[in-house]
């Protein structure tokens, strides 16, 4: 019985990556400019923001998860990354790391 080929390249990575976010932006387009809006909100009030406390949010209001899409949220201009990482506390994401980001 054969092994499954693994492939390593990081370049095919990110492109995979971003073709699969950007197709998920494009569905989610206005849930995407409710979430950065909210992002800034919460920015604004606490200095930082990360995609959880987007996603609280959006739950909190009603609206549905954004999926993949949300990692284009800080992809907007206006916000930074501040350098440092919080862990995940949505139990889907199994503690993943989460940048944490800030308003320019």
């Amino acid at each position: 019985m054969s092994q499954p080929t693994l492939d390593f390249d990081l370049a095919a990575s990110v492109q995979a990556k971003e073709d699969g976010m950007a197709k998920a932006a494009e569905r989610k387009d206005s849930s995407l400019g409710l979430a950065r809006e909210i992002a800034v909100e919460i920015a604004t009030k606490k200095g930082i923001v990360t995609a959880d406390d987007v996603g609280k949010e959006l739950a909190a209001r009603g609206c549905r998860d954004l999926g993949p899409a949300a990692g284009h949220i800080f992809s907007d201009k206006r916000f930074e990354w501040t350098g440092e990482f919080t862990k995940s506390s949505r139990v889907s994401n199994h503690a993943r790391l989460l940048r944490i980001w800030r308003l320019k």
